[in-house]
């Protein structure tokens, strides 16, 4: 074959398959493309307000069990929080349409143990577009991290809440509102189905293994009798939270997740140590805080070599580091941790529940393989 002839086959070729540089950039026009017809086609269609109104009611309404997975529930200190459950998201993105809705796991973070996930709400008709990030703990209540099939299940729910919280933005709330509450008074029926009603929701999270005083303590109450008409939503939020995997049973009864976070302050911006300090001139040691003083007494339950005095998470952090490494006995570093004067303190630098988890991982790193560490140097 002629060297002509050769150059000839070869640009017929690079004719017919264009470089593999080119696949990328041509793929983004054909999304653009199908992006631009489909905001085309929602001007040249535009929605009824009111009918996508009526058919948001219609079906979050559609008989009791729709109703009550149009919510969900989790408990958080002496009020659970309450609201639109993925399911009803659903509803909504299905009734207003014209709309693209998209969720995808953007980062899975072995080191800090959290799963990235972003949810994508694209009005077509106005253009308009949301996103909304959510994170989510691949790490169990010791601080071992997730098998690789939680990890996937994990990252699942985490799309599903991220393209919920798109969706419940990105449509205004007057649409569904009317739909919300109108499934949260049916499903907390009245007051003389009220007792068969509340022993049948207790009953159903025995599947789960949870105990009738865990859902007690959970939404406030002491006995089942306790349970009004205000707390069967709330109850049957709880419920479908966990049978739609978004929460686990460790997660929803964490005990750590309940009672007050934050010790309240009648002044927060108020300088403290300032404070002390002028008093503890005017007593004459020189700005020294006295002995009997809080953080004294914090320091109590530490190894000795260690200082007290944390006044923020970050500094708490890296003083609890320095007395997890100096503990010769996991016994020794957990009966610090768990003590009340470490618990106040931890309360009062806003350490909060993932940091909790990530000092608990220290210990477990640290004394799991023996369960002791340097008792021998």
């Amino acid at each position: 074959m002629s060297p002509k002839a050769s150059d000839a086959d070869r640009a017929e070729r690079e004719e017919i398959l264009p470089p593999m540089a080119n696949a990328s950039s041509s793929i983004s026009v054909l999304e653009r493309a199908a992006i631009d017809s489909a905001i085309a086609t929602a001007r040249q269609f535009p929605r009824d307000l009111k009918s996508a109104s009526d058919d948001i009611m219609s079906l979050a309404t559609l008989d009791e069990q729709t109703a009550a997975e149009m919510m969900y529930a989790l408990p958080r200190g002496n009020k659970p929080i309450r609201g639109p459950s993925v399911r009803l998201a659903e509803i909504i993105m299905q009734c207003w349409g014209n709309n693209r809705v998209t969720a995808q796991v953007l980062e899975i973070d072995r080191a800090n143990k959290i799963v990235t996930a972003e949810g994508t709400f694209h009005d077509l008709q106005t253009n308009a577009a949301i996103k909304a990030v959510v994170n989510r703990r691949i790490s169990d209540k010791y601080g071992r991290i997730y098998s690789d099939d939680m990890i996937v299940t994990t990252g699942n729910a985490a799309c599903a809440i991220a393209r919920r919280n798109a969706t419940l933005v990105g449509v205004p709330k007057a649409v569904w509102r009317r739909a919300y509450e109108a499934a949260e008074r049916r499903i907390a029926g009245d007051i003389k189905t009220l007792a068969t009603r509340r022993e049948a929701a207790v009953k159903a999270f025995a599947q789960y293994g949870v105990k009738p005083e865990q859902i007690f303590g959970a939404i406030g109450v002491k006995a089942i009798e306790d349970i009004t008409l205000d707390h069967m939503p709330t109850l049957i939020g709880m419920y479908q939270t966990l049978r739609s995997g978004e929460e686990t049973v460790e997660t929803m009864f964490d005990p750590r997740r309940g009672g007050k976070s934050f010790e309240a302050v009648e002044n927060p911006l108020k300088d403290d140590d300032a404070g002390a300090g002028a008093e503890s001139s005017k007593n004459g040691d020189d700005g020294k805080r006295p002995k009997n003083s809080k953080k004294t007494e914090a320091k109590a339950d530490a190894p000795a070599g260690q200082a007290a005095g944390p006044k923020n998470a970050d500094e708490y952090k890296t003083y609890a580091r320095a007395i997890i490494d100096e503990s010769k006995s996991k016994a020794e570093a957990e009966t610090w941790f768990t003590s009340e004067a470490q618990r106040n303190l931890r309360s009062k630098c806003g350490i909060d529940f993932d940091a909790l988890d990530l000092m608990k991982s220290w210990i477990a790193e640290k004394f799991d393989a023996t369960g002791q560490s340097g008792a021998n140097d």
